[in-house]
């Protein structure tokens, strides 16, 4: 075996698991030298019932192995006992009892060891230089991920199938707040810098706190050498508006540090209203420098060159944008696509949001100002750029508080046709029966949904809008390719 070629050695240790790297290695001194590089794997998870701060911290201080790691991503997630319990026995209801009873101990009785586990370790936050030290001294890290909706027992299925569901996920957002704080003073000391970042749980609220915003406004420096970033925001339930307004101010200044930025996904989620789009301004998010989103201070917009409906680019080498759960207006959506005209190629609005595995998506984007027609048709033509477009999820436009207007309303649903990362997807759709819960879908035929919102039939009524559901071709090859009349979607109206 020592007379084979370096390439072919190499080679073997690529289709090796780790065990058998360790193995392969003690072979000799020189599968020892050419397998060094394969001990660790590039990309390092960290979880809380193991120790993996103290095990980063140990990689990064080893001459030869530092190197190795490209990616990071600390799983923060934690489980509903309750509902998840709940949900995981009927998940496993036709099964026969007594071999179902033991596969949930089973699962269970793991859970617990690991929380004991985690019980007795220091808290992320807690440890904040260990993580800064680590990040200083890997040269080669280039992606941050912080996760609160992945299962963090990988190895227990039961959990694993069980974490699909929404709220079988518990959030301490206490705790989120601290740990996201520490890892992203930790992010700051990344050298030459990260060139993705991305959190799928980030609470609102981080950004109101004086602490915290003063924080992540210093951390935010660093953000200029990324160049995707995706922020998932979680709203609580309880936030004033004039702490919902502080909040998103400071949003938007961490937002406009990050220039270089080529793909940016923003999407904001509600768990006590799943259903529920957030009301969001972008002209007031990216407003003015030293005005709206200055750290000193949370002051109104300010009308400016940069916020018009044509001017300056926030992000002036965005080429990718996801746009998820929001209101907006169709004026200030449609000034801020035209700002990013001459280098938007990819374009998302909506997504599954907080929907269970078997419901239709419900992350949508409305309009409360304006209608889809009027904004497609004023983009048409003037997104020279762009080659993908996508909707998915329940879409509305106009205002439904005024009972005259529901004639005038736009309702559809639109199916995915394209996942993430733009790769055809298809099937019928297997979305169960909802009924009588305000927000959910009932499918009539298949292809036909009836929503219910309790709106349309005036203040406090009980209206509905049969909608067909559709996808966003024929949406696309408007946009795209620049010419034809508006496409015929569906029925607009109650």
């Amino acid at each position: 075996m020592d007379s084979l070629p370096v390439e072919l050695v190499r080679l073997i240790f690529e289709y090796c698991d780790a065990p058998s790297v360790r193995t392969l290695r003690q072979a000799g001194a020189r599968y020892a030298e050419i397998g060094y590089e394969f001990l660790l794997p590039a990309h390092f998870d960290a979880v809380e019932w193991r120790d993996d701060v103290w095990r980063l911290r140990s990689i990064a201080g080893h001459d030869r192995l530092r190197g190795e790691i490209r990616s990071v991503t600390f799983n923060f997630a934690r489980i509903d006992e309750y509902d998840a319990r709940h949900a995981t026995f009927f998940q496993h209801w036709l099964q026969d009892p007594e071999e179902r009873h033991q596969l949930l101990q089973d699962a269970w009785s793991r859970y617990y060891e690991r929380e004991e586990r985690a019980r007795r370790l220091p808290p992320v936050h807690a440890r904040t230089g260990d993580l800064e030290e680590a990040f200083r001294n890997l040269p080669n890290l280039r992606h941050l991920d912080v996760t609160f909706t992945r299962c963090p027992y990988s190895d227990i299925p039961v959990l694993r199938d069980v974490f699909g569901v929404p709220s079988c996920r518990a959030l301490d957002r206490a705790l989120a707040c601290k740990n996201l704080n520490a890892v992203v003073s930790a992010a700051r000391h990344a050298h030459p810098g990260l060139d993705s970042f991305s959190i799928d749980q980030l609470p609102l609220e981080l950004f109101r706190l004086p602490d915290d915003r003063r924080l992540w406004f210093d951390c935010a420096r660093s953000f200029a050498s990324l160049s995707r970033l995706r922020f998932v925001i979680d709203v609580p339930s309880s936030l004033l508006p004039s702490a919902r307004f502080r909040a998103v101010n400071g949003l938007g200044h961490v937002l406009q540090q990050a220039t270089n930025l080529t793909h940016l996904s923003l999407a904001f989620q509600m768990s006590h209203a799943p259903a529920e789009k957030f009301p969001l301004s972008l002209q007031g998010m990216f407003g003015g420098g030293s005005g709206a989103n200055s750290p000193t201070r949370a002051a109104t917009p300010t009308t400016s060159p940069r916020t018009g409906a044509v001017g300056d680019p926030v992000f002036p080498r965005l080429t990718d944008l996801h746009l998820e759960g929001v209101s907006l207006a169709e004026r200030d959506l449609r000034a801020f696509l035209l700002r990013h005209a001459a280098t938007l190629e990819r374009l998302r609005l909506g997504g599954r949001g907080l929907a269970r595995p078997h419901e239709p998506p419900l992350g949508g984007v409305h309009l409360h100002e304006g209608s889809f027609r009027g904004l497609f048709s004023a983009l048409q033509g003037r997104l020279p750029a762009l080659r993908r477009f996508h909707m998915e999820g329940d879409a509305e436009a106009g205002d439904f508080r005024a009972p005259s207007s529901v004639n005038h309303r736009e309702v559809y649903l639109f199916r995915p046709v394209a996942d993430d990362e733009w790769r055809p997807v298809g099937g019928d759709e297997k979305w169960v029966e909802k009924t009588g819960e305000e927000g959910n879908a009932v499918g009539v035929d298949g292809k036909t949904l009836l929503l219910l919102r309790g709106r349309g039939g005036g203040e406090g009524g009980s209206g509905g809008c049969v909608v067909k559901v559709v996808d966003s071709r024929a949406l696309e090859r408007f946009l795209v390719e620049g010419v034809g009349e508006y496409p015929r979607l569906g029925k607009v109206g109650a």
